[in-house]
């Protein structure tokens, strides 16, 4: 029995279906030449900890990343990423904080390599050598990010504005961290969260929901009947407080003009999954009204030459049992106090005046022509399934509310929302010595 979710304001629709094993299956069938596919573990590196048959577990930090790479490994001394190549599939995998997903595209017929996603990820291959191998590998991932400002920066603004939630962690972990990661850890974390009934698979190509069923069945059986008998993980999600760790972060190194980040803290995040998509959707919209570049405070500073076009922003949420939402605005300036003092004198200026209703509907056209831009990509809208569904939410769901949000709702968040006493500034300075020894 399957479901057919419809847009009648798109013209667009999708069908969803609960296989046997309980494994999610959602199929965008989209004529394109390409075939999109994306198997989704709901585990990611904020689980760290969970109870399994009433035990406590703390796993080290870059578990779930470790375990993604290790997924492709098979007994034969092959990589399974040989196995899509001989089927004309390039595969990939990533690792969220909440999330680990295998992939693949091809524009051969997808009905082997549906088969060879779901026959590799349920047949994991964990040995002493390959994990040691595969350690100096992530370590390798683990410099280059290290190596990265922007990378330090954002997750130097984690720690300062988390105290608890997993978002303070990296995903690869540390250097330490994936040293005590062993062959045994990787199969507990695998038994505990890798099963049908913890992933769904989506697919966006031209192919019919039988062919991907006549595809995968044989390797999901095998799946759901090595799983079905083992304990369900727990996972164990601490309450995120609403204060701050700390309000001012500063490094210097790798750079040679500062570069800062501003985070606010947003503690206004409701359980309840449509009230957080409206948060989400109110927030974004106030995002681009207040800082898109052509909003006073990115144009002000960079015609005074005191900002460079080095500039990003938006709004993060992640749901969960305890949600956590966040706004950032990163980018380069020689004066960062500069630019902090005129952030929030500039939002104290909207408080007095008010916000524009001409600058809220043309940011709400921008929104729904972004949005609505991704269904002529099948692999757009495999990315976007990935996450809405993941969040307990239908994909035309977004469009729905920002069709209805009022200027007035969002107006009214604005000044609940910003506050200065939840606001994290992290910046990192160029190292003066060192560039004083270049000039030598």
């Amino acid at each position: 029995m399957s479901d057919i979710i419809r847009s009648e304001r798109l013209g667009e629709q999708y069908e969803r279906v609960t296989h046997s094993s309980g494994l999610s299956i959602l199929l965008y069938p989209k004529r394109s030449v390409t075939t999109y596919a994306t198997l989704v573990l709901r585990y990611g590196a904020q689980d760290t900890t969970f109870l399994l048959d009433g035990v406590e577990h703390r796993v080290p930090d870059g578990t779930a990343h470790f375990l993604e790479h290790k997924m492709f490994a098979r007994p034969d001394g092959t990589d399974a990423n040989e196995a899509f190549s001989a089927l004309g599939a390039e595969a990939n995998a990533w690792t969220t904080y909440d999330k680990t997903a295998y992939l693949f595209s091809t524009s051969e017929p997808a009905d082997e390599a549906l088969k060879t996603l779901v026959g590799f990820v349920s047949e994991p291959y964990f040995t002493r050598e390959n994990v040691a191998k595969e350690r100096g590998i992530i370590r390798e991932e683990i410099a280059m990010g290290e190596d990265d400002p922007w990378q330090r920066l954002y997750e130097q603004s984690m720690r300062a504005t988390f105290s608890r939630h997993g978002v303070r962690r990296k995903i690869c972990g540390t250097k330490t961290s994936v040293g005590r990661i062993t062959a045994a850890t990787l199969q507990l974390c695998y038994d505990a969260f890798y099963r049908p009934q913890n992933a769904y698979l989506v697919v966006c190509g031209d192919i019919t929901m039988e062919r991907v069923l006549a595809a995968i069945d044989e390797p999901l059986a095998s799946w759901h009947a090595r799983t079905r008998e083992l304990s369900e993980a727990i996972k164990v999600a601490p309450h995120e407080p609403a204060r701050l760790v700390k309000s001012r972060v500063v490094e210097t190194g790798g750079v040679v003009r500062p570069i800062w980040r501003i985070t606010w803290k947003d503690t206004g995040m409701p359980l309840d999954t449509g009230a957080q998509l409206w948060r989400e959707t109110a927030m974004n919209l106030l995002s681009e009204m207040l800082f898109c570049r052509a909003a006073a405070f990115y144009d002000g500073l960079f015609e005074a030459g005191n900002l460079s076009p080095t500039y990003s922003y938006g709004y993060s949420a992640m749901g969960g049992a305890s949600p956590i939402a966040y706004h950032s605005v990163e980018g380069e300036a020689d004066d960062p106090d500069l630019i902090l003092r005129t952030y929030f004198d500039y939002l104290e200026g909207l408080r007095q005046t008010g916000l524009c209703r001409r600058d809220f509907e043309r940011m709400r056209r921008v929104l729904y022509a972004g949005f609505v831009s991704q269904f002529d990509f099948p692999d757009d809208i495999a990315d976007m399934m990935c996450d809405t569904f993941g969040e307990g939410r239908d994909l035309f769901d977004p469009l729905a509310v920002l069709q209805n949000i009022t200027f007035e709702e969002v107006e009214a968040l604005f000044y609940q929302s910003l506050d200065a006493r939840a606001t994290v500034f992290a910046r990192i300075e160029p190292d003066h010595h060192n560039k004083e020894d270049e000039l030598l």
